[in-house]
């Protein structure tokens, strides 16, 4: 951000996402002045708002006498989903290939 009073470029003294918004304070290091910026809707509050949308989607597809189970919204994990459970695999069939 530059500053409206002398030109400079100012530094970011705080940024502050509490109250659901992302504002953050400027300050110049020149002249002193201080300004600061509302850059919209916090990250953490989007996406807390999408899960709260997600969540009652569900809870409504439950509801619902014909809905698909809650659990298919998740992907299901694959019988070899680790790391260490694909390396354990790969070595089980190694070791069966050798003489």
């Amino acid at each position: 951000m530059t500053c409206a009073k002398c030109g400079e470029e100012m530094h970011l003294m705080e940024k502050d996402t509490s109250s659901g918004r992302d504002i953050r304070e400027y300050k110049c290091s020149e002249c002193g002045y201080s300004d600061w910026e509302d850059r919209g809707k916090a990250l953490w509050q989007i996406l807390s708002d999408d899960r709260r949308e997600r969540d009652e989607a569900a809870q409504a597809n439950v509801a619902s006498d014909n809905s698909p189970d809650v659990h298919s919204l998740e992907p299901e994990p694959s019988p070899a989903s680790s790391l260490w459970d694909r390396l354990l695999a790969l070595l089980t069939r190694f070791h069966k290939r050798k003489p």
